[in-house]
């Protein structure tokens, strides 16, 4: 796919913005050996793959990238971040890049946004289904134990979870 950029939607400051905080010190590198594209258990669902997401951040394309859905879409399993040759800190810099998305108003996909609530509500990530209620009672399972919430109530409103769930 043939991608084309409109230099006048370049930030010139976004990748010293970037270099300067925490999660940038790596940052200069990366020689785009694609090892972090090919270790992501979800690259082949990206719009936009963890190698040139690094790529993106250098030419400045803050605009692109924070509203690309591959920010999302990244399970944070580090893989990137421990398979890389050079110790770039990915997996870091795309939770940063979700912080900056959050800043400029972008919108969280649905899917993110549900997980959220889940977490915030039931204290998983995926909250079981009546379906699965239902068939582990004819089966004769236990039923689900509940979780204790309060601590993560407490983490969320602590973190920009809260800011997606508008509970503050």
């Amino acid at each position: 796919m043939e991608r084309t950029t409109n230099l006048s939607k370049v930030s010139r400051t976004f990748f010293e913005e970037v270099m300067k905080s925490h999660m940038g010190r790596t940052l200069s590198c990366c020689y785009q050996c694609g090892t972090c594209s090919s270790s992501c258990p979800v690259a082949e669902e990206m719009d936009i793959k963890p190698h040139e997401m690094v790529e993106m951040i250098k030419l400045g394309l803050k605009n692109t990238l924070v509203r690309c859905k591959a920010l999302w879409q990244c399970s944070t399993c580090y893989m990137c971040t421990e398979r890389c040759p050079q110790g770039v800190k990915l997996a870091s810099l795309i939770l940063g890049m979700r912080d900056v998305a959050l800043r400029e108003g972008i919108v969280v996909p649905r899917s993110v946004e549900e997980s959220c609530k889940n977490l915030n509500d039931t204290g998983r990530l995926i909250a079981p289904s009546r379906f699965q209620m239902e068939k582990r009672l004819k089966l004769k399972l236990p039923s689900v134990p509940s979780i204790d919430t309060e601590s993560i109530k407490g983490m969320v409103n602590k973190t920009r979870v809260a800011d997606i769930l508008k509970v503050r």
